[in-house]
């Protein structure tokens, strides 16, 4: 679990004010600048104009200060590794998140659940602070992707891949694919499997087999049912792709569910 050790929210100090610490806080500390800061890194001093975020981890110097007027939001917090696997955020460097109002909406309520500690709020503060580190990650996720392969390409690809897989039961011919995102069948499958590790067809399978074993729950529903719902028109088709997903048959799958 994350948990919080103190949070602010539109702070201010005196003018020009000054934070020193060596050796850091004792766990992570995220900082959200609402006036322009001097901030020491290891290269050099950088100014940071408002807006921009830091994320310090345990035990990193924290030296910044106020161009003039002092004003910020933050949120000291300690995390397990595993808390913090997967997750993409620089770490003591300066950068500005794409949509600062809704950064600053989260630690306002981080602030909020801090201080009243109403019911469950540790939890109700996790998650929270998942949500932000979640979206934080993701846009540099994007800005990576889009620095390797192009500036509109990788939002582009989201999209069709949204489509896609949330319409997976219609037959996606490669040129209905390729029209999404005007370009030839061997840049879409190049551009498509370089951003997200996978063939679109291979990835389009999986989403079919997932929502098929979600039908295969409903006693309603015959396999041949499920299976023609999700674009199979041969059983043994779909019973071949469900056993190389799933390890099984989909008929012993059912067969699973009415024996747990």
């Amino acid at each position: 679990m994350i948990r919080i050790q103190y949070a602010g929210c539109h702070q201010t100090e005196d003018n020009y004010t000054r934070v020193q610490r060596p050796d850091g806080s004792g766990g992570y500390l995220l900082l959200f600048f609402e006036s322009a800061m001097h901030v020491v890194t290891e290269e050099s001093i950088v100014t940071a104009e408002p807006s921009a975020c830091i994320l310090y981890a345990p035990g990193s110097a924290q030296d910044y200060s106020a161009v003039r007027d002092f004003r910020l939001s933050f949120v000291h917090f300690t995390a397990e590794p595993e808390d913090l696997r997967g997750f993409s955020l620089p770490l003591n460097e300066i950068f500005y998140p794409e949509d600062p109002e809704y950064v600053i909406r989260v630690l306002s309520r981080i602030d909020n659940e801090f201080y009243t500690r109403d019911y469950l709020y540790e939890t109700a503060l996790d998650l929270e602070m998942r949500g932000l580190i979640t979206a934080l990650s993701r846009e540099f996720h994007v800005r990576e992707a889009e620095e390797r392969e192009g500036a509109p390409l990788y939002r582009l690809f989201l999209q069709a891949r949204y489509t896609m897989l949330a319409n997976c039961e219609r037959e996606w011919a490669s040129t209905n694919m390729c029209e999404m995102v005007s370009l030839s069948r061997s840049q879409f499958y190049k551009y498509y499997t370089g951003f997200f590790g996978v063939s679109p067809m291979a990835d389009l399978q999986k989403a079919r087999i997932e929502k098929a074993r979600t039908l295969l729950s409903n006693e309603t529903l015959t396999v041949t049912e499920v299976a023609r719902r999700y674009g199979y028109r041969s059983i043994q088709h779909f019973s071949r792709t469900f056993k190389e997903c799933c390890g099984m048959s989909p008929l012993n799958y059912v067969r699973s569910l009415k024996d747990r």
